[in-house]
């Protein structure tokens, strides 16, 4: 491994670090009122949790860097902050492009939820705690950094690969389908990894439950992978910062 690789490695690791100790305040707030066993600090469950984190996760760093040469697929800017021969340009219109239409899809997913799964499941048998703004606004770190690193600099990059290994498609052969298609199933996947908050604030599963856990947690996914195919990790992460932000601490404070 070249030294700027191992500089882009460390500079990968560092970032999850802070999105994963960014949300561990917002953790504890939702852990509040559960129970755990031996009386263990729900404090200290969540350090433990985030430290088993930014180990499994420094694997996936280096497996997705690793595929990236072999997908097309890249993060352009960190790139050109380690690799002295990359030139880091910075597009002002896709940066602008990424906020709006990460504000565009957050407003839509809160209509959806008011006017349409709502009325059609009912009130929550469970009421979560509610994090304070800043433990929001944190949170949102971990949203645009360690979760993009999960799914679309790992999980997008691996099934673009896998589909072009099937097929023995090149770096310059690969078709859009398969971007299109990884895009989906990585949306679909994170939509399903929130069933089990789904369940606690439900109580069960139905299928308008099912469906508005897929809907309204990976419609954004859709343009955050399609940032990462067209233009780079680095404005996937900055929607997913500004979608959390307008979520979970401007549209949240003025709701509830």
């Amino acid at each position: 491994m070249g030294n700027w690789r191992i500089k882009l490695v460390l500079l990968f690791t560092i970032l999850n670090i802070i999105g994963i100790f960014a949300i561990i305040p917002y953790s504890i707030t939702l852990m509040g009122d559960q129970s755990v066993p031996g009386d263990i600090p729900t404090s200290l469950i969540v350090i433990i949790n985030s430290t088993f984190q930014v180990l499994y996760m420094f694997v996936l760093i280096l497996v997705g860097l690793r595929l990236q040469n072999r997908t097309g697929l890249n993060a352009s800017l960190l790139n050109g902050l380690v690799y002295p021969k990359t030139r880091v340009h910075i597009s002002k219109k896709w940066l602008i492009n990424s906020i709006v239409v990460a504000l565009i899809g957050s407003v839509i997913i809160i209509l959806l939820d008011l006017f349409v799964f709502s009325p059609l499941i009912g009130v929550p048998k469970n009421q979560l705690p509610s994090p304070n703004w800043w433990q929001g606004l944190l949170a949102s770190i971990y949203g645009g950094v360690t979760e993009e690193i999960m799914l679309r600099l790992f999980g997008m990059t691996f099934i673009v690969w896998l589909l072009a290994w099937i097929t023995k498609k090149e770096k310059d052969n690969i078709p859009n389908s398969f971007y299109y298609v990884a895009i989906f199933l990585i949306a679909i996947i994170f939509g399903l990894g929130h069933l089990p908050a789904t369940i606690e604030v439900f109580g069960d599963l139905s299928t308008i439950i099912v469906i508005r856990a897929l809907v309204l947690n990976g419609l954004l996914g859709l343009w955050f992978g399609y940032l990462y195919w067209r233009k780079g990790l680095e404005y996937a992460m900055i929607a997913h910062i500004s979608a959390d932000i307008f979520l979970h601490v401007l549209i949240a404070s003025i709701l509830y």
